[in-house]
């Protein structure tokens, strides 16, 4: 019997809440499914949002423990922070958790959201040499050039010619 045919007859519930004595019977859990995307609703500021996320989770049993590796992985859909353009941006992180043996629910939802949100980013670019856009007349940069004069955006230059 291969490790693969002892889980096949587990379902994974959907809110990633899983019952403590389940886990501790099998002996263990490895397990991959797709994350209800409405469950990550308002982890990012708007309008930043997840588009679509999978986990892969591996329960280890010890005496009083459990141990939990996970994987979430997916994409993002992000507003560039230069051009304001939205992109699409892959993302996998992974987390470790050990939970006692007497807890009946080990929430592994909580540990994504947790896992997710701390790994936002400050800003997102939707390339790296993305030029944003003009301070100006707002024409997107990566796309053409315009014709407008830089400004001297110093904030001394008010006072050029007041000091003779």
């Amino acid at each position: 019997m291969s490790e693969n045919d002892l889980y096949q007859d587990y379902d994974v519930p959907h809110d990633l809440r899983f019952k403590t004595i389940d886990i501790v019977r099998m002996g263990g859990l490895k397990c991959s499914c797709v994350v209800n995307a409405n469950c990550l609703d308002g982890l990012f500021e708007a309008p930043n949002r997840i588009i679509k996320a999978t986990v892969e989770l591996s329960f280890s049993v010890a005496s009083n423990e459990i141990l939990v590796l996970g994987k979430v992985q997916g994409q993002r859909e992000v507003q560039c922070a230069r051009c304001l353009k939205m992109t699409l941006q892959p993302f996998a992180e992974e987390f470790t958790e050990s939970y006692s043996n007497k807890q009946e629910i080990i929430d592994i939802m909580y540990l994504v959201r947790q896992t997710l949100a701390l790994s936002e980013e400050i800003r997102f670019l939707c390339k790296p040499d993305c030029k944003g856009l003009c301070p100006m007349c707002g024409q997107d940069l990566n796309v053409s050039l315009c014709k407008c004069q830089p400004e001297n955006l110093s904030p001394f230059a008010a006072l050029k010619g007041k000091f003779k």
